[in-house]
């Protein structure tokens, strides 16, 4: 028994010595920012072989010379890999079939918007992981010189893919101050914090984009970037401007300027986010700025900023479900969460 275990260990390691003898290994990289293409498809003579992993990597018998590569969003290549053992391999993107498209007449830009969003999207529910934001929100009553400054660090539970999306949690409250004595929060003010952290990853964005919106065709675009102009449909709300920008298939940024009609005033809203290219489409820096009137007449204008951050291994962590962007329930529920915690609330730099 024991001579056949050896047996078979020996076979195993010969087995394996053979194969990476006799095989060679090949990388697909993006041919902007060089960075490693996951799932490429790797045919030869009209037979799948393999796919490309998380760096864009995959092993194929060393007696191919000639491949077919293949993936969503890049131009197809045949490479003849000669008697190479580790290739290096660049794909181009797709965008020059748009030319064609809208020469013949049946380019329809909502369905390919529709279509970047939610490839982005999905890439960025591969990322199981915690995100982080710094963030700073300021309200203000200009008529009465009050202010209100909340600031502190968010924790993004990033779940993958899941219906159930991600989960977002005040980790630190770093500052807070307030000198604002009137109730000045209202329904369409809540999540304010967590729908622009979540901005393109939620599935109801993507459809609340297609149904609220006219979406024209590109208004510019070049060999890896592709930028969408949006307009409103309803009556109440004119569009200043409203932008969303893909590089190599990935959303780079949204921005977005309205004034809504509210009854007799004007509310004025204006937002921009900048996503991370690599590895996927993660919101990177999100600055928001609104104005609304209370029912007293009084104008309020609220600011928000949030910065992607590495972890930042904060001790202790609060870990406070933010369902609302009430700071002053916020920090009430820190301090009955954590009675020995210090929150300062000296007036801070803005």
């Amino acid at each position: 028994m024991m001579k056949s275990v050896i047996v078979l260990i020996f076979s195993f390691i010969f087995t394996n010595a053979l194969f990476s003898q006799n095989s060679r290994t090949i990388q697909f990289l993006d041919t902007v920012y060089h960075n490693p293409v996951n799932g490429v498809m790797v045919f030869s003579n009209g037979n799948f072989l393999t796919v490309s992993d998380d760096m864009g990597t995959c092993r194929i018998n060393d007696t191919i010379t000639e491949i077919c590569c293949k993936y969503p969003g890049y131009k197809g290549r045949t490479l003849n890999i000669g008697n190479c053992d580790s290739c290096v391999f660049t794909l181009e993107t797709n965008y020059n079939l748009l030319e064609e498209v809208e020469v013949k007449g049946k380019y329809n830009a909502k369905k390919h918007l529709l279509k970047l969003l939610k490839e982005s999207q999905q890439t960025a529910y591969k990322l199981d992981t915690n995100i982080y934001y710094k963030f700073k929100e300021i309200n203000t009553i200009p008529e009465l010189n009050q202010t209100e400054i909340f600031t502190g660090i968010l924790r993004v539970e990033n779940k993958g893919y899941s219906k159930k999306g991600n989960l977002i949690f005040i980790s630190e409250i770093s500052n807070y101050y307030n000198t604002i004595e009137q109730d000045i929060y209202k329904k369409d003010l809540n999540r304010i914090l967590v729908e622009f952290v979540l901005d393109v990853l939620y599935p109801r964005n993507i459809r609340r984009l297609s149904r609220n919106n006219k979406i024209e065709r590109p208004v510019f675009y070049k060999g890896d970037s592709i930028s969408f102009l949006l307009f409103s449909k309803l009556d109440n709300i004119k569009t200043e401007c409203n932008y969303i920008s893909f590089i190599n298939n990935k959303i780079k940024t949204r921005e977005f300027a309205a004034t809504i009609h509210n009854n007799d005033n004007l509310n004025k809203s204006y937002c921009k986010t900048d996503y991370s290219l690599s590895p996927i489409s993660i919101p990177e820096h999100i600055l928001s700025s609104r104005g609304y009137f209370l029912e007293n007449g009084q104008l309020v204008s609220n600011t928000v900023e949030l910065q992607k951050i590495d972890n930042p291994h904060i001790d202790p962590e609060l870990h406070i479900f933010l369902f609302s962007s009430n700071c002053k329930e916020l920090v009430k529920e820190a301090n009955e969460k954590f009675p020995d915690i210090e929150i300062p609330c000296e007036l801070i730099e803005e």
